[in-house]
C-alpha cells in the first residue's frame, strides 16, 4: 500500500500543499474559458460549478496548479479526464493550460512551464492563451 494518497488534495500527498480559500477571479475567468473552449462535447454542463468551487491545494513546485473542492467538498483526483488542453504565455514563458474533471466535477487547473523553470510563476491571461 502507498504511503502517500495520490486521489486527494491532501497533505499525505507530497506534491501539494493545502489550502483553503475561494478562487480568485483570474482563476474563475480562466476555468470558464477553459470550459467554454473544451473539446469535450458536454463540457458546458460544468460551468454551474465554477461558482461553488474553492480551492483546497497548490502544487509545491512554484507552477500555479490547484485543486479543488465543490460545495466545500474535496473533489477526487482519481480517474481524471483533462477536459481542456491550451498552449499560453505567462511573461513570454510558453506554458500550457489544462482542466480536468473526476465524476463529473471539476477537479484541477493544470498550468506548467514548457521549458521547464524553477522559478514560481502565475496564471497566464486569457488573452495569451495560442492554442495548439
Amino acid at each position: 500500500m502507498s504511503r502517500y494518497n495520490l486521489g486527494m488534495p491532501e497533505i499525505t500527498n507530497p506534491c501539494r500543499e493545502p489550502l483553503n480559500r475561494a478562487l480568485t477571479q483570474h482563476e474563475r475567468n480562466l476555468i470558464r474559458w477553459l470550459i467554454e473552449h473544451s473539446f469535450v462535447k458536454d463540457a458546458s454542463l460544468l460551468l454551474p460549478q465554477v461558482e461553488t468551487l474553492s480551492v483546497v491545494a497548490k502544487c509545491n513546485c512554484g507552477c500555479p496548479t490547484i485543486d479543488f473542492a465543490l460545495d466545500g467538498e474535496p473533489v477526487t483526483r482519481k480517474s481524471q479526464m483533462c477536459i481542456s488542453d491550451w498552449i499560453a504565455e505567462v511573461d513570454g514563458m510558453p506554458v500550457y493550460v489544462q482542466l480536468w474533471r473526476s465524476n463529473d466535477r471539476i477537479s484541477t487547473l493544470e498550468v506548467g512551464s514548457l521549458p521547464g523553470t524553477d522559478q514560481p510563476f502565475g496564471l497566464p491571461a486569457v488573452e495569451s492563451i495560442l492554442g495548439y
